[in-house]
């Protein structure tokens, strides 16, 4: 699943942050499409041609659709679903997943994957020096959660505050 998803960034990845999910989508030959009344935050389909289709809930915020879409691209990537098949996707406004659903956690790590690349991550916490996990979350257009679930499963850190020395104290920067 990791090489699937590192295979995907480096054939259809611009390196640009955020990753543009959009593009990636259309480089692999699925259709996206908004819809302002969906019954959940996507629907995906997969026709008997093998055609893929998501129709992505509109309203939702960017950060949200950005996520959805990664976790359907998943679903895609993966095989999750047979031709003539259709698949509602629920992703909750706080991106709580039932993860007992050997698929929804699959999903979930690919799409993390996607939208954060190990190697961007890296770059902007170790070369760029990213101050906190906000930040980063800015740059990436993803929820602090996902910086946090994704340097951990990198095991990647960010750099602690140097402290600072004044009459004798110590004043610790770290928050």
């Amino acid at each position: 699943m990791a090489l699937l998803a590192e295979g995907i960034l480096k054939l259809h990845w611009d390196q640009s942050i955020p990753v543009n999910v959009a593009h990636i989508v259309r480089q692999m030959g699925v259709r996206l499409q908004l819809q302002p009344d969906l019954p959940a935050s996507a629907v995906l389909s997969i026709a008997t041609d093998n055609q893929a289709h998501i129709a992505l809930q509109s309203s939702l915020p960017s950060v949200h659709q950005r996520y959805v879409v990664a976790h359907a691209l998943a679903h895609v990537a993966l095989h999750h679903l047979r031709p003539g098949m259709t698949q509602a996707i629920h992703i909750s406004t706080d991106f709580r997943l039932d993860f007992g659903l050997r698929h929804m956690a699959e999903a979930n790590d690919f799409a993390l994957r996607l939208l954060l690349p190990e190697v961007a991550l890296r770059y902007a916490v170790q070369t760029m020096q990213a101050r906190n996990w906000e930040e980063l979350a800015h740059a990436f257009a993803v929820p602090t959660l996902f910086i946090k679930q994704r340097m951990a499963d990198v095991q990647l850190d960010l750099p602690r505050a140097t402290p600072r020395h004044l009459r004798g104290f110590t004043i610790d920067l770290e928050p």
